[in-house]
């Protein structure tokens, strides 16, 4: 059985489906139960790895198993590679949970020593709240003309440079609902054109940017915005150019 696990999705019922397993499958009672760690984060920095590992290290207070359920709402680069370790080799006995609103923001390496909790597998449709936000804003997008498009892109980088911590966050989440949103797009246009079409419907804008592969370019947006110092605006002034 796997040690390690992510549900992407609401984060609040991700967590309560982390606790539901933990308790059909190893007895661990998520109420007041020292060997069950619940932790909640906005953005979850380099220090909250460090100290998710030494919360790892303690010693079960009784029996044998304990677990650590994460949340995050973002997590940079640099915090996910300092849990690489952790999370291919935990101490013995303990089960871990990353809880994120889409399985996008993780990095290849850090997926690859992760499985997907069956239950949230199953209950897919169910939970994908962050999927449906992110269809809603890309929609709301795609429908606006160029000038409430510039809108869109205007209010979210004027919260972007809040100094308020929570509306910046905000902000980054919704630029990334928007990517994914248009990225789903883009794919689901793409895969409805046959042939040479294909090239010419989505990866065309000659008066502006010459041959550009949307699709490519949107996949290649995602992680960079997850990244601290991620370039909105450059990132959005060239999807207002490509856009169909």
């Amino acid at each position: 059985m796997p040690h390690a696990y992510f549900i992407a999705g609401d984060l609040e019922e991700g967590i309560q489906k982390a606790h539901a397993f933990l308790l059909e499958t190893y007895g661990l009672e998520p109420a007041n139960n020292p060997n069950l760690i619940t932790l909640r984060h906005g953005l979850f920095s380099v220090d909250d790895a460090r100290k998710v590992r030494g919360l790892a290290d303690f010693a079960t207070t009784s029996g044998t198993q304990k677990a650590i359920v994460l949340s995050a709402a973002r997590l940079f680069h640099e915090a996910q590679n300092a849990l690489l370790k952790l999370f291919e080799e935990p101490p013995e006995g303990t089960i871990l949970f990353l809880i994120l609103p889409s399985e996008g923001m993780l990095l290849p390496t850090l997926r690859s020593r992760l499985a997907m909790l069956p239950a949230a597998q199953r209950s897919e449709k169910k939970t994908s709240n962050t999927k449906s936000e992110a269809g809603g804003i890309a929609q709301e997008f795609m429908k606006a003309n160029e000038t409430g498009r510039e809108k869109i892109i205007e209010k979210i980088l004027d919260r972007a440079k809040s100094d308020n911590d929570d509306e910046k966050q905000a902000a980054r989440l919704e630029a990334i609902q928007l990517v994914e949103g248009l990225t789903e797009f883009v794919y689901s246009e793409w895969t409805k054109t046959e042939g040479t079409k294909k090239s010419s419907r989505l990866g065309t804008n000659a008066a502006n940017s010459g041959s550009v592969d949307l699709l490519s370019d949107l996949q290649s947006f995602l992680p960079i915005l997850h990244e601290r110092s991620a370039p909105l605006k450059l990132i959005f002034e060239h999807l207002l150019l490509v856009m169909p």
